[in-house]
């Protein structure tokens, strides 16, 4: 990944091992909330009218993708240490 991730100021290497797992689940309630979101948006949309469906699941799939790298990141700086 060539983006820097950092929570509150700090980057991961500067991070403690409590502050990561604090940020890796917070990343995940976000995953889970986010998409039970855009998925009762894109019911909405569906109903008033379809064709919309297509910008909460292009939302949808792109922003899980980076909280997924996100995790994967956190994931690794918490295995190295």
């Amino acid at each position: 990944m060539n983006r820097k991730l950092s929570y509150k100021g700090k980057e991961l290497y500067q991070m403690t091992i409590s502050e990561l797992e604090a940020q890796l689940k917070t990343n995940q309630l976000r995953l889970i909330f986010r998409s039970l979101f855009l998925i009762l948006v894109t019911f909405a949309a569906g109903f008033a009218m379809p064709i919309l469906v297509i910008v909460p699941i292009a939302i949808l799939v792109i922003t899980d993708y980076w909280l997924l790298q996100n995790n994967k990141e956190i994931q690794r700086e918490l295995e190295r240490r």
